[in-house]
Order: structure tokens, then sequence, then C-alpha cells
């Protein structure tokens, strides 16, 4: 009889109520794997099992194919950054036009320091949602009800929303503007990262002048 592999004997079975451990685990291997190649085209539930030290079926009682993963790769990915963009915005303190700068700055910041965790947020390969294709439907507060990155772009809307309850901000459609911010903020990260060579100008400053802007932000606030 074949010896199993030394990667699955390496691994225990989880004590009873741990399997929650293990669905995080499964989701770290395939973090892992991206980021140790670049793509999320490395993951495969054989990988993923390697990746652990567990045999691949014991993926199955988690998580039902790759797309599965997948998914739960995209939605820690989203949380990692929602949990970036607070911090920054705390790092400014209450002047809300500092909290949007910051929390735009982490963002970009955030893109450019984990360029293959990013990529798979936006990544053609990603698995397709049920229903993805269809129109993003509108919440009652006339904002898009996202299915991945809602917390992250509520941060926006929220930080435009803040300032012009500062009076700082002449916007008059909040959820617009940050989607003219996000396409910005995005488009920075993904040619900085596609394009290293290019003289980019200092990142910070450059994020600073394009959200100002784009969230109509009043020539009080200024990019230090």
């Amino acid at each position: 009889m074949a010896q199993p592999s030394a990667e699955v004997r390496r691994r225990h079975r989880n004590p009873r109520g741990q399997g929650a451990r293990l669905t995080e685990d499964i989701v770290a291997g395939a973090l892992a794997l991206i980021e140790r190649t670049g793509s999320d085209e490395a993951v495969t539930l054989r990988a993923v099992a390697r990746e652990v030290g567990i045999a691949a079926p014991s993926i199955y009682a988690h998580f039902p194919d790759r797309d599965a993963v997948l998914m739960a790769v995209v939605a820690r990915i989203f949380d990692e950054l929602t949990k970036a963009i607070e911090q920054g915005q705390k790092s400014a303190g209450q002047d809300p036009a500092g909290r949007l700068v910051a929390g735009c700055e982490a963002y970009v910041a955030f893109g450019l320091e984990h360029p293959a965790r990013y990529g798979v947020l936006f990544s053609r390969q990603r698995p397709v949602a049920p229903g993805y294709c269809k129109p993003v439907p509108i919440g009652p507060d006339g904002r898009p009800v996202l299915e991945f990155g809602a917390e992250s772009f509520a941060l926006l809307v929220q930080a435009i929303e803040d300032c012009v309850a500062a009076d700082v901000s002449a916007s008059t459609d909040v959820v617009a503007d940050a989607t003219a911010v996000w396409v910005a903020l995005h488009g920075t990260v993904s040619l900085r990262t596609a394009l290293p060579r290019f003289p980019w100008p200092d990142p910070a400053a450059f994020v600073c002048q394009l959200v100002l802007s784009l969230a109509r932000v009043t020539a009080r606030a200024s990019c230090a």
C-alpha cells in the first residue's frame, strides 16, 4: 500500500470543533501560493493541499471547488484592504479632507506593497460569482450593493460625505465622485505595477492631488 506523502503526514487532524481553523489554513495556503508565484493560476486544490499539509480530498469538506477557495481568498484580501484604509484614516486625526486623502493613500500603498494580492481582486481569472454579469443593484440609500469590496467603497463614500458635511467639498453626487476617485486609485496601482520604470511622481503627493480634485475638495485643503 502506498504511504501518505510527507506533506500529508506532517499535519495532524484538527480536534473536533476546529474545522474553521482548517478553513482558514486552506485560504492562507492559497494566499501563500499567490504571493510566491504572483498569480492565482497556481491555486489548484492539489497545490493548496500540499501547501497546507493535507490530502486534497479533505478540502471538499470546507470548499466545493477551486472557485470557492478563490472567492474566499478575494474576501480575505478585501478585508485586509479595508483594514488598511481604516488605519490610514485613523492616522489622519479628525480633519475630514486629511482622512479622505490618507485613506486613499493607504489604498494605493496596499496595492503597491502587495501586487499579487491586489491583482487577484480584479483579475480576469477570478471566479465569477452568481449573477456577476447582471447590473449591480442599488440600495435604498442610492449606493451600489457590491458583491465584493463593499466595505472599502463605503469608506470612500463616507469620507467624501464627511468632507461635504464639513463644507470642504463641493460634491453634489458623492457616489459618482467616489467612483471617479476609485478609478483613479485603481489606475494608479495598476499602471505603477505594470510600468515600474516609468518616471512616476511621488505616490503620496500624486494621490493627494488626484483625490482633492476628483472629490471636489476646496482649496482650504492642501497636499503637504
